[in-house]
């Protein structure tokens, strides 16, 4: 990060923007890039963000870019883009996806690549650095020069913990939890306890605050004070419940379950998974959740139950 070569922002999604405001908040020179009919633009533009564009002659003056555009758009990037690129530059990813699959360190070999991924989504990304509160994330660096650069970067950002690790393990990782508890136990459990509640006569604001409104709390302290403290602190109700749930809910089929969804992982079968219009995918899943009521209770509720 030199006066003469500011860092590269690519994209402006959700965990761009917070790198972004925690970058310029921090004094440190950069600018965005976009393509030049990106409907991101007029947004970043009118944040005060300094944009230039991508397919273009002008990134050959820079030499550190922070990769966040979507991991499915990183090979089309550097198909686009890498006759304009100078053979030292130093691409930083938040996320190991595209490099475990795509191997593109190695196919790109006159780059330098590495891995900054915080452990956390955009939001709480811009709020522990507003708050001078904590962010872990996982790194790997090729050279021990780009390590410096990169936990330099991560300072800047408010990463305050940082784990070294690979593209392919942090890859594994965060699939893994994605999928094994982040993304599908937790949102469609809530969903499933929620409904069944209902269906047996208990009403939409009992079952609302019940199955979805305490997973804050819950989730909360389970991570604040740790496992032993959790178990400690909760209610001989919740205490006796919590073993039975778990015998009757985390049997052996759901150990096997959890072993296939890593065994998948592992094999990189899920990296033919994806293979897909996720766009497509997200408007039926939204569309099927607009169809639950536990949406519409959460809408109805929302004002005036979660700050």
């Amino acid at each position: 990060m030199t006066k003469q070569s500011p860092v590269v922002l690519i994209g402006f999604g959700s965990q761009a923007k917070a790198w972004a405001l925690n970058l310029r908040d921090s004094k440190v020179s950069f600018k965005i890039a976009l393509k030049p009919n990106s409907a991101s633009r007029a947004k970043a533009t009118s944040m005060g963000f300094d944009c230039i564009e991508l397919e273009n002659q002008i990134l050959e003056n820079f030499s550190t870019f922070l990769m966040l555009i979507p991991d499915d758009k990183h090979v089309s990037f550097f198909e686009k883009n890498h006759q304009f690129l100078k053979a030292d530059s130093h691409f930083i990813y938040a996320h190991g996806f595209s490099l475990s699959k795509e191997r593109l360190h190695e196919k790109y070999s006159q780059f330098s690549h590495s891995l900054l991924a915080p452990k956390a989504i955009a939001s709480d990304v811009r709020f522990q650095y507003e708050t001078k509160g904590k962010i872990g994330a996982a790194f790997y660096a090729q050279t021990a020069e780009n390590e410096i650069a990169l936990k330099n970067i991560a300072s800047k950002l408010g990463f305050t913990a940082l784990y070294k690790s690979h593209f392919d393990e942090e890859c594994i990782a965060d699939l893994f939890s994605e999928q094994s508890i982040l993304c599908s136990l937790i949102p469609y459990g809530s969903l499933k306890s929620y409904n069944l509640l209902r269906k047996n006569g208990v009403s939409a604001e009992v079952a609302f605050m019940e199955c979805f409104l305490e997973l804050k709390s819950i989730t909360h302290a389970f991570v604040t004070l740790g496992p032993q403290a959790f178990f400690n602190l909760i209610s001989p109700n919740a205490l006796i419940g919590s073993q039975k749930g778990r015998e009757l809910l985390m049997g052996k089929s759901f150990d096997q379950a959890m072993e296939q969804i890593l065994v998948d992982i592992k094999n990189k079968q899920f990296y033919k998974e994806v293979e897909i219009d996720a766009d497509l995918l997200r408007q039926k899943v939204l569309m099927e959740w607009d169809q639950e009521e536990l949406s519409q209770t959460f809408i109805k509720l929302k004002p005036e139950l979660i700050v």
